[in-house]
Formats: structure tokens, sequence, C-alpha cells
């Protein structure tokens, strides 16, 4: 289940007008000799027009790149750099990986070779992790600034903020990076530095009705693979929920009083050396909808054995048990399994608990060509309770198994 972290914001200023990750740089570490101060200073003050990939005016840039080549092959030539020196080059190299004036690998290479001399220090991570997520290694730049992050105790700048926001915004994870870029609402939005990337993400971020159509991306999606297991995830219901990429998965959205359904045809069963299957039915009710009718409704149609509670994503379930030995009457010993029923308040940083990253890096286009991504707006929490019912169809041959991965799932999943 996802936490959520607040972070102790220091607020920094910059002594040249940069932004983002410049800041990761000790300045009073930097040489004090007239050439590089002035290399510098050239650089940083062409660092805004550069920071970012603008192919197309690449000849209008031509000083600003001189600057960074300029410093970059001066650090490059020096026989001994220290720590923050090769953070300079390491910046640079990544403004002039933007216009094909150096190499990714030259890129990774400096990278590496500061994880390799210096494992302890984390400031290569953020700057490092900023350049990838400018390069659609989206799900890598996340990986990257989380590790600055924890090395730092969470105890960063205000600058890092803006970036971390980015490349969430960048992972289509508009909630996170909003939760971010106002560290869970402490920070007024008013004073945020970045209100442009405060304006994008908000854009985004849309109202939800369940007296409203939406297609059925817009209520559910489907996360790329994390670890094993696919999520399919609603910012919109608060709902994740861990899948295999061998099940056979359907899902649709609410209409007209029907509930939001997701169904699965879980494979992986094995009976005297032969393959089996259950299935499991999710739906999900907003509370507009009179849920409690249909539930009570689908309990009365089973030989209901057990009453229990469970708890899932910290909310109580309502756990029955049913069993049917006229069903499944052979090798499979009847027909046993569970239905899970719960109603679940909306929770404020549900549509962030929700979220999954997406890997721009991934996408492909036809034939292995280059792919494109349309970054579409994000459905926020229905503002009304909505009810969870699940029915896992198993039977006793099986329901050891089916024990386990439940567990297994349910330590994964998320409601909220």
């Amino acid at each position: 289940m996802k936490k959520l972290l607040l972070s102790v914001i220091v607020f920094l200023s910059l002594v040249f007008s940069v932004a983002a990750s410049p800041a990761a740089i000790n300045f009073d570490n930097l040489p004090k000799d007239k050439k590089f101060e002035e290399l510098f200073l050239d650089f940083g003050n062409s660092y805004n027009s550069i920071s970012y990939s603008d192919f197309n005016n690449k000849d209008a840039k031509k000083d600003d790149l001189k600057a960074a080549n300029a410093l970059y092959s001066y650090l490059k030539n020096k026989k001994k750099l220290n720590y923050d020196e090769r953070l300079v080059k390491l910046l640079a190299g990544r403004c002039l990986y933007n216009y094909d004036e150096v190499t990714f690998s030259d890129v990774e290479k400096d990278f590496n070779d500061l994880e390799k001399d210096f494992p302890e220090n984390a400031e290569h991570h953020w700057i490092y992790g900023n350049f990838l997520a400018t390069t659609s290694k989206t799900l890598d730049a996340i990986n990257e600034l989380e590790k600055y992050m924890e090395m730092k105790n969470y105890y960063i700048g205000s600058f890092f903020i803006n970036d971390f926001a980015y490349a969430q915004h960048m992972c289509d994870m508009p909630f996170n990076a909003y939760y971010t870029l106002t560290n869970g609402e402490s920070i007024p939005e008013e004073t945020i530095q970045n209100q442009e990337l405060l304006n994008i993400i908000k854009n985004r971020l849309k109202e939800s009705s369940s007296q409203e159509k939406y297609e059925t991306r817009q209520v559910w999606r489907l996360s790329q693979e994390e670890e094993g297991y696919f999520y399919l995830y609603s910012t919109m219901l608060g709902i994740s929920f861990p899948v295999k990429g061998s099940w056979v998965l359907n899902y649709k959205e609410f209409s007209d009083k029907s509930p939001a359904m997701c169904t699965m045809k879980i494979d992986g069963f094995n009976l005297n050396g032969k393959s089996g299957s259950i299935s499991l039915l999710m739906m999900v009710y907003p509370q507009s909808f009179n849920p409690a009718a249909s539930k009570e409704k689908l309990i009365s149609s089973f030989n209901i054995i057990k009453k229990d509670t469970e708890e899932i994503s910290e909310k109580t379930f309502e756990k029955y048990t049913y069993e049917d030995l006229s069903k499944y009457n052979d090798a499979r010993k009847g027909s046993r399994g569970y239905i899970y029923a719960a109603t679940i308040e909306p929770g404020k940083w549900a549509s962030v608990k929700c979220e999954h990253p997406f890997d721009l890096s991934q996408l492909k286009g036809e034939s292995g060509g280059t792919g494109y991504y349309v970054i579409a707006p994000s459905q926020k929490r229905l503002q009304e309770p909505v009810t969870v019912i699940m029915l896992i169809d198993s039977c006793n041959a099986f329901i050891e198994q089916t024990d386990q991965l439940l567990n297994e799932l349910f330590s994964k999943a998320e409601f909220d």
C-alpha cells in the first residue's frame, strides 16, 4: 500500500538566474580562478535557454551552446575535479545532449563515474534524474529522484520539488505531482515558485460525478508491469488492484445505475497435473446508485456458510464464505468462494495513492519506431462513498491456493 510522505523543504536562492537541478551544486566548493568563474557565469546565463530541447531553434541558441561547450571542454580536459566540479560537468552535458552536442552515453558515463567515486553523495542522483525525465526515461527518473530524497532523509530544497513534480507529471501521475508541488497542501498555491508547472498540473485534474457518463479509460486504467504485477486502477473510484499479465481481464465504466465492473479469469492453479483457474468479479457502486439492495440480492443467491470481516487496505470488508457441493462436483469437490463488501468514504488523497507511473521509454510506435503518448486529463475521486463488492468463484480443491493468492493480492491493493 502506498504511503504518502511529507518533506521538510528548505528554501534556497541561487547565485545566478537558473532553476531546478543546478541547486544541487555547492557553489562554495567550486574553483575561484578567473577562467573557471568566467566560463561558469557564461554557462549560468545560458542555462535556461538550453536546459530543455528546442531543436528547431538550435541555430538561435548557438552562443548559449558555445558557452556550455566551453565549460564542458574545460572540465573534461582538467586532470583533477572535485565532486561539485563534476556535478557542473554533468549538468553541462545534460544541456548539450538536448541539442546532440554530446551523446546519451556521455552523460550516463559521467553519472556512473560519480556513483562509483562518490556512492555516499546524493546530488548526482538529482541532476541525472532530472536529465532522465527530459529524455522520456520517466520511470528511471523517478527512481533516481527518490534515491536523492531517501539519501537526504526527505530534507530537501524547494528547487528539487519542481524537478520531482515535473518527473511525476511526465510519468502521467498528475495527482502525485500536485501533492509534491504543494507538499500535501502545506504550501499555499500562490507561494509556489513554478506557477506555470502548477497550472499545467491543475488543468489535468478533472472533477468527477456519478451523474455523468465517462469513457472506460476515464474510469479505469491499466499500469505497466511493476515487480511482477500490472495494476488496474481508478483515480475516480479510489482503487488500485494487482493483476497478472496471463489473466483474462475485462473492465467497464459505470453507467445508468450499473456499477463499474472488472472480471478476471485467474490461471495458475493445478489439480492432478491439469491446469485450472478461478474467477474474480469486482463491482463498484457509487453511493447514489443505492448499492445496498444489489449487495443483499447477490448475497442471498449463495449458500453462505460463514460470515466474517477482513481488513484490506486498512478498510474493514464484510467477508461471506459460500459453498455449493452440487456445482463443480468432480475432482474440484464442489464450488467454494467468497464475497467481500465494503462501503468506502472518499479519502482526501485517494487519487494520489491509486496512481501508477507510465514509463515513456517503453512506448514504441509502428515497426518499433517512435511512439507517441498523449498526456490526458485525470479524474478526481468521486466525492461520495463507493461500495466495493468482490465475488471470488473457486472450488474446495483450490481453496488453499485461492487463500494464498488473495492474501498476496489484498496486500498490494488500495481502496480509498
